[in-house]
């Protein structure tokens, strides 16, 4: 079996990740993209969805390494809080995730995007708010793990 430790530093390693790849994709995400901005978009992009992978899934392995049966894991308003938590960072980072994929097609043409101000604004809020919701995350995660 996986060993508790390991399992604990590659989850919050995860959420460090996770931080600083939405941390970039704020600080790259304008409106007057240009297709190298657009491709490190789109690579922050793809490293935030593994982080967001690997979190569920060692998040899991401790969850279910504490309790007996999945049941019991519902029994701790702790670990619903953080499941809950982490339902919403990922419900919303769906609608920037979309926008970016959608920009390949342009990209291949050798065009860069074009960005309307609700879609800036929508995205920019997302964006600022998940990283709220990640470093909650974090101090949840450490303050309830000890």
């Amino acid at each position: 079996m996986l060993n508790q430790a390991l399992l604990s530093m590659a989850h919050s390693v995860s959420i460090a990740v996770l931080l600083l790849a939405l941390f970039v994709k704020y600080l790259i995400f304008r409106r007057n993209l240009t297709m190298l901005r657009v491709r490190h978009l789109l690579l922050a992009n793809g490293v935030a969805a593994l982080a967001l992978f690997s979190i569920f899934a060692t998040g899991g392995l401790l969850a279910l390494k504490h309790v007996n049966s999945v049941v019991e894991i519902f029994d701790h308003p702790a670990q619903g809080l953080k499941m809950g938590l982490f339902l919403l960072i990922v419900g919303t980072l769906d609608y920037p995730s979309r926008l970016f994929y959608r920009w390949r097609r342009a990209l291949r043409l050798g065009k860069a995007p074009m960005i309307s101000i609700q879609q800036h604004l929508r995205v920019l809020w997302i964006l600022r708010g998940n990283l709220v919701l990640v470093a909650l995350l974090a101090v949840l995660t450490k303050e309830l793990s000890h």
